[in-house]
């Protein structure tokens, strides 16, 4: 296991201060304030310690209240919505200076059988005929700001391989869509609540980003606010996530200063993984793009 691998898979295991109360510690990551994939496989890491074992994680939908302050804890308050027959209902409060940043919710069922359909995977190329978002970074050096250049060439905890690769301090107009092949940077335990966490975090990393496909944006470029205002994961089916995910994301809609994406997760086999879907900030103003 690599050891950014580990340091997340760390980050994701929360110290246990009372019933149904937890706190996680957080990672900078060189963005304005706490990654918000983190907040919610940290929610989800909480909900799973409270849910009973034989109930699997299904859905989950988080609503971002404020930014988070990545140089401080995480309270997460785990409270039972329902406790029905076959599914269980939690919400998680994430809480940053005595103030709620984020709502979870979380829910859980006891495994079933029925029936079986899902979307056709994307005929796309292999992951190894497309650059690695860490070489692009590195061939990127030269703009990304000196007191953020380490933490975005730093070792990651995962092997992302994209079709589109935008600059996020000088952005290049595209599609309105994006590919991803994603594994873990090293072995990850099979455990399926460890790998559902691992899941819920990377899914958070391209969605809004991909609405800035069509204007010609990056997100940290000056003149550009981003932030996640919500985010949803419908996990459908088991997954290794050592192997390859292909991430398949389409931006249908930008207006009001919102921008609109889902996401289709595959395995290799085509398999459908899981479904996300999240909306965001997306505002770019010309006043801030001459300072």
């Amino acid at each position: 296991m690599s050891t950014a691998l580990n340091r997340l898979i760390t980050l994701l295991k929360l110290e246990k201060l009372d019933d149904g109360l937890f706190r996680g510690n957080c990672e900078d990551l060189g963005f304005r304030q706490v990654f918000g994939g983190q907040v919610v496989a940290q929610a989800l890491s909480a909900a799973m310690q409270v849910a009973s074992p034989n109930r699997l994680l299904h859905s989950c939908h988080a609503y971002f209240l404020a930014p988070g302050d990545s140089s401080y804890p995480i309270i997460y308050d785990v409270e039972t919505l329902r406790e029905g027959h076959n599914f269980t209902a939690l919400r998680v409060k994430a809480i940053q200076h005595n103030r709620p940043i984020c709502h979870v919710t979380a829910s859980f069922q006891v495994e079933e059988y029925g029936f079986e359909h899902q979307s056709k995977m994307p005929q796309v190329e292999s992951p190894e005929e497309w650059i690695s978002e860490s070489s692009a970074l590195k061939q990127a050096a030269l703009f990304i700001p000196e007191n953020v250049r380490d933490k975005f060439l730093a070792e990651r905890p995962f092997e992302i391989r994209s079709k589109y690769i935008n600059n996020p301090f000088r952005g290049q107009k595209l599609p309105p869509e994006q590919f991803v092949w994603v594994r873990t940077n090293g072995e990850a335990p099979l455990d399926a609540n460890i790998q559902k966490c691992l899941l819920a975090y990377f899914s958070d990393f391209h969605c809004i980003l991909t609405a800035l496909h069509p204007h010609e944006k990056g997100f940290l470029q000056k003149g550009m606010k981003v932030a996640t205002i919500d985010h949803s994961i419908w996990f459908h089916r088991s997954f290794d996530l050592n192997d390859w995910l292909l991430y398949a994301i389409e931006s249908n809609n930008a207006y009001a200063a919102r921008g609109l994406s889902r996401g289709q997760i595959f395995d290799k086999y085509g398999r459908l993984i899981a479904t996300t879907q999240q909306e965001g900030l997306i505002r770019f103003t010309e006043e801030a793009k001459t300072l």
